[in-house]
């Protein structure tokens, strides 16, 4: 087995600490608890504690599991995201575990493109080598308790969709995913609130998917909101922020949360909601990781709405110039966002060259496609208007269900052979205004830029308008209420393109894709739940003025930053070394 193979300097999220700094206890530290200690454990919570062998392992003929059928499997899964959420320690993106054992083939090139994968072996890397597979309060407890006592770093995960956010070096994992308890409430009031107002609601453990709620939920003709992937865990959607389909029209996901069970890291169980714990509500709703380990979500529900469903396609012709191409995008946002405001909410994707645009939206609780046809007939004349520049098309539909829709959302999709990055922001209603600048704009990150390396992908670029612009109080960064869309510029490479080539296309796309963005809308911010990895001031990024208030309730719930993930609230405490060890900043 390989020795940890050190991060290069573009992987390190946070600076390195003075050596005198105190540090969390690493599996090579004398402190590391004893193999009695984690049979201890291992009787506390009911036998459920695992220790990690890499499944990739089974590739590698020199680790005592080697496993050719297995190994044969896991080659045929490990692209699929469904595989990696259902897994007590993978990520995603290979990335976030250091892809030190990666899947190979017989030659010893890795799934991920990396032909010297198999002599290089087979190491945790970044993989927690002890999960805790939670089913019980009592079972967050204990693990909260052991990385105290033991001074062991702690990592959450469910599905592993934010993979900087769910694999850590010399971890102790809690493993929520198979917390999968689903409650209807007819008429909700939170706890303590009597005088609140009631609302038809649901309860679900912290591991319910959006492929399950919704399920569930279809069956009494009854929905929530979700994201747009049915293998995205509910609770880090939403407590992230959460943006879907029908977001724009009954809330973002933070909004529709009422009440939440949670352990907190000094291990006791309460109730938060807008009368109990109040400032812990407000925190989780919007403000991400880190204040407590979530047992459960209590949510809005609604009743089944029918939906209309309009789709917008535009290519380039043939000589049609990018500059030309991306002003057209820039002045048919005009439309969009009239549309926007007539409840007409979608997303759009873009790429080139060849250039090509889709955009696909949606008009909850219509009857049938005539309400739709009517309010995209201006877009549709808008953009006749460039007929020799491109071509279009465009088609109505209606769905007497939406849960018609959701059944068509990705179940699962690519995961676990390429490494990304991207640049984001919330462009304001003011910045979407000035064409001119969003043209500029809209080129610049969508073209590839002159020092990105060979290997690197061309830009893809993605827009959300499904955002709910009514006013709520939560941590939720309030730039969400004055934006149009919220943009994201991305490329991805694999493990074939050396570190140092990588390093160059982070800073590129953080420095240069992202600086052209926060030029356009530079009172904004971004999603947390889909932000730069290396997001520049990323506290007012994330949260804008809410960060202070944010920070508070953590000092207070969380005085020894227990709960520790990357650009989560107060990880300024500590830092996440070169060879992957968190210490004490200050």
């Amino acid at each position: 087995m390989r020795a940890f193979s050190f991060l290069p300097l573009w992987l390190l999220v946070h600076g390195v600490a003075g050596a005198s700094s105190p540090c969390k206890c690493a599996p090579s530290d004398h402190c590391w608890p004893s193999s009695n200690d984690w049979s201890y454990l291992n009787e506390t919570v009911s036998g459920r504690l695992i220790k990690t062998i890499p499944p990739g392992s089974a590739c590698y003929q020199d680790e005592p599991n080697y496993d050719k059928s297995a190994c044969d499997a896991l080659l045929k899964n490990w692209t699929d995201s469904r595989y990696h959420s259902s897994n007590p320690v993978t990520v995603s993106d290979p990335l976030w575990s250091n892809s030190t054992c990666t899947p190979i083939y017989p030659n010893g090139t890795s799934i991920s493109g990396d032909p010297d994968a198999g002599v290089k072996g087979c190491s945790l890397g970044y993989l927690s080598p002890y999960v805790v597979n939670a089913t019980t309060a009592q079972h967050v407890q204990a693990a909260l308790g052991f990385a105290k006592k033991h001074n062991i770093r702690l990592n959450i995960k469910n599905t592993g969709h934010n993979p900087e956010k769910s694999s850590a070096y010399g971890s102790l994992s809690i493993w929520t995913h198979n917390m999968k308890n689903i409650r209807i409430h007819p008429s909700f009031t939170p706890a303590k609130c009597d005088s609140a107002e009631s609302h038809d609601a649901a309860t679900l453990g912290a591991g319910v998917q959006d492929g399950e709620i919704i399920q569930y939920l279809a069956k009494h003709n009854m929905t929530t909101v979700i994201g747009s992937s049915l293998d995205v865990g509910v609770t880090g959607w939403a407590t992230g922020g959460g943006h879907g389909i029908i977001t724009g029209a009954y809330g973002m996901g933070a909004d529709n949360v009422i009440e939440a069970r949670i352990v907190t890291p000094g291990g006791v169980i309460v109730t938060a909601n807008e009368c109990e714990n109040s400032d812990l509500f407000w925190a989780i709703r919007g403000g991400g990781a880190g204040f407590g380990v979530i047992l459960s979500l209590t949510v809005k529900i609604y009743p089944m709405p029918s939906l209309s469903v309009a789709s917008v396609s535009i290519s380039a012709r043939n000589g049609t110039s990018s500059t030309t191409f991306w002003k057209i995008i820039a002045n048919l946002h005009k439309d969009f966002v009239k549309l926007q405001d007539a409840g007409v909410m979608g997303y759009y994707t873009a790429s080139g060259p060849p250039y090509s645009f889709q955009y696909t939206m949606f008009q909850l609780d219509s009857t049938n496609t005539s309400s739709i046809d009517q309010l995209i007939t201006p877009l549709k004349k808008h953009l006749g208007t460039y007929n020799p520049s491109v071509e279009s098309s465009s088609f109505t539909s209606w769905m007497p269900s939406w849960y018609s829709i959701e059944k068509l959302y990705p179940t699962g999709g690519n995961a676990g052979t390429t490494r990304g990055v991207r640049a984001s922001r919330l462009l304001t209603r003011k910045a979407v205004e000035d064409t001119e600048m969003l043209a500029k704009t809209l080129e610049i990150v969508a073209s590839r830029s002159k020092d990105s390396p060979d290997g690197v992908s061309n830009p893809s670029l993605s827009g959300t308008m499904t955002i709910s612009h009514r006013p709520v109080d939560n941590a939720l960064n309030p730039a969400w209420r004055d934006a149009a869309v919220h943009l994201i510029s991305s490329v991805s490479w694999d493990d074939t393109l050396p570190d140092g080539e990588a390093e160059k296309a982070i800073a590129s796309v953080t420095n240069g894709t992202g600086y052209a963005l926060r030029q356009l809308a530079p009172d904004s911010g971004v999603y947390y739940n889909e932000a730069n990895s290396w997001e520049p001031d990323w506290q007012w990024a994330f949260w804008g003025p809410n960060y202070a208030r944010a920070l508070s309730v953590k000092q207070k719930y969380d005085p020894d930053s227990l709960l520790w993930c990357h650009h989560c609230v107060g990880s300024e405490s500590f830092e996440q070394q070169k060879n992957g060890s968190l210490c004490a900043a200050f």
